[in-house]
């Protein structure tokens, strides 16, 4: 719609009534704050044509006004209403309980934080931070949308002081948002979406325990003993909202919203775990350091006490392959595809990623059955299958000039067999198998959404 407006040619968008915040924020990141829009009670998606009509129908005679009418607004400098590259705020505080309570004001007002209270960021703590990296402060590291921010190391590292994090986490923060630019992850989709979805951080190798990430019981819990991993998740998320302009009700239009939206970050308990580390699954040394960050929504919990094989523990974790939108075969239409930076270039990838968070003892129980960590994957892969009817009902796959598919030729045999099953996932590394936490029988399953990206931690 913006690049339609930029092009000369009139152009009035329609959203609907929760979306209007994010609608503004958009084309404000995008520079055309003045683009027309009208609003409609509902969101289009599932409605029968002829509601979506009426709703359309009852705002004509503003979408010609929106038309014909030169819009006017005031926020001509972007969603953060300032084109100042940097800005240095003092807050009075003295011991009374407003006094006590002055930053977190401040920042409230300026809708700067995830509602919970934040660390004040002052230059000395920003300076102890940038300390856990040999990077340089205006380094950009990625642009954030929906806002177009500019996320260089000093930004993230005020969010870094904000959220709680020390110096020595500062790396893993700084590898996460390296994998957020990479286009797996389609970061853009993430933040704009919907959809409750929130990224995960995995975490590999010794700067697990340099940064002091819990990986026993309660890994993804609240506590003390959790510090790090809370901290590391949440600056994640505030780097989001205040660099990516990715803020409730306006640049993030989640209809409903998460408690994981808040941050989550867990690494890898490779001391006790039967199989090698998920990064040396993805070709990295075993002495290195690296970051996975998936895209997910979730989790579900999976009760395993039953269990006295291999292939029961299996079971229980493909009765969770349900979800007709997390997968499903949907390989057979072509691969995803996301933006890279700000081009006109689209790039495939392989998802959705599904990770599967299993304690010390699932791992245990098909090791000792003599199951490699990719063999499960493969049962995994085997057992988790769609309807190849159900699926071609919903929405056909693309197909040359003589009929035959485009993807996958070699399942078209199948397509004239009501019966036959296709596996829900394009290959089995889509279970991604991550062992963490304490040894119970209980395991947590995320639906993922993108692709994976991977990035080696540097090491201060």
């Amino acid at each position: 719609m913006v690049a339609v407006e930029k092009a000369g040619i009139p152009a009035v968008g329609i959203a609907a009534r929760s979306f209007a915040r994010a609608w503004q924020s958009c084309v404000d990141g995008w520079g055309q704050p003045t683009t027309a829009f009208v609003t409609i009670p509902h969101a289009t998606t599932g409605q029968q044509a002829d509601f979506i009509r009426n709703m359309v129908d009852e705002q004509i005679e503003d979408i010609i006004r929106g038309l014909t009418e030169v819009q006017i607004t005031a926020n001509v400098n972007g969603p953060n209403g300032t084109n100042k590259s940097s800005e240095l705020f003092t807050v009075e505080m003295d011991p009374s309980q407003s006094g006590l309570n002055a930053v977190n004001h401040f920042f409230a007002e300026r809708d700067w934080s995830d509602g919970m209270p934040i660390i004040p960021p002052t230059p000395e703590s920003i300076e102890n931070m940038l300390k856990g990296t040999k990077r340089q402060p205006n380094e950009v590291v990625m642009v954030m949308e929906p806002g177009f921010g500019l996320a260089t190391v000093e930004k993230i590292a005020i969010n870094a002081v904000m959220a709680g994090c020390q110096p020595e986490q500062f790396s893993v923060l700084l590898a996460a948002i390296d994998c957020l630019g990479q286009p797996e992850s389609n970061h853009r989709d993430m933040q704009v979406s919907g959809h409750t979805e929130a990224p995960l951080i995995l975490v590999n190798g010794p700067v697990a325990k340099k940064a002091g990430i819990n990986v026993g019981t309660a890994a993804m819990g609240p506590g003390v003993v959790n510090t790090a991993n809370t901290a590391i998740g949440r600056a994640l998320r505030l780097c989001l909202i205040n660099i990516g302009y990715c803020k409730a009700g306006t640049g993030d239009p989640n209809f409903i919203g998460l408690p994981t939206k808040f941050g989550m970050c867990i690494a890898e308990n490779e001391e006790v775990s039967p199989w090698q580390p998920y990064h040396v699954d993805l070709g990295f040394d075993n002495d290195e350091s690296v970051v996975t960050l998936v895209t997910v929504t979730g989790p579900t919990d999976i009760i395993d006490s039953g269990s006295r094989s291999a292939e029961d523990t299996l079971s229980n974790l493909a009765s969770m392959m349900f979800y007709p939108n997390a997968g499903s075969g949907g390989y057979l239409r072509g691969r995803q595809s996301a933006q890279v930076g700000h081009t006109n270039k689209r790039v495939p990838y392989q998802g959705p990623y599904h990770p599967i968070i299993l304690s010390p003892s699932r791992a245990v129980i098909m090791a000792e059955a003599g199951m490699s960590k990719h063999d499960a994957q493969v049962w995994l892969h085997e057992h988790c299958r769609t309807s190849l009817k159900e699926l071609l009902a919903k929405r056909d796959v693309p197909r040359d000039a003589d009929g035959r598919w485009i993807y996958h030729q070699e399942m078209q045999r199948l397509e004239e067999d009501p019966n036959a099953t296709i596996p829900c996932l394009e290959s089995p590394e889509q279970y991604l198998l991550f062992v963490t936490g304490g040894s119970t029988h209980y395991a947590n399953f995320f639906y993922g959404t993108y692709g994976i990206a991977s990035q080696s931690v540097e090491m201060t």
